[in-house]
């Protein structure tokens, strides 16, 4: 789930429902006190739902996508733990 991390107006959505997205792609940009702040995925995934439109005005913590993130990722991650633990 991605949440707003600041308060002002969605002016651009830059994904659609169903896309895969991989790690650091621009998501949506907010503006916020007349900067335009990209929002961006953290890793790989695939949008599940869009909660807002362009123009609607977002307030910190609403929600803003569902991201299903790929269990190839969620893998590597379990892994890069375990080796850490083991080496």
């Amino acid at each position: 789930m991605i949440y707003s991390e600041v308060s002002g107006t969605l002016i651009k959505i830059l994904v659609s429902k169903n896309q895969i997205i991989e790690e650091d792609t621009d998501l949506l940009v907010i503006e916020c006190m007349k900067m335009h702040i990209p929002i961006t995925a953290k890793k790989r995934g695939k949008i599940i739902d869009i909660f807002i439109k362009e123009g609607d005005l977002v307030s910190e913590g609403d929600k803003l996508l569902n991201i299903n993130y790929d269990k190839v990722s969620m893998d590597s991650r379990a892994n890069n733990c375990l080796e850490s633990i083991y080496n």
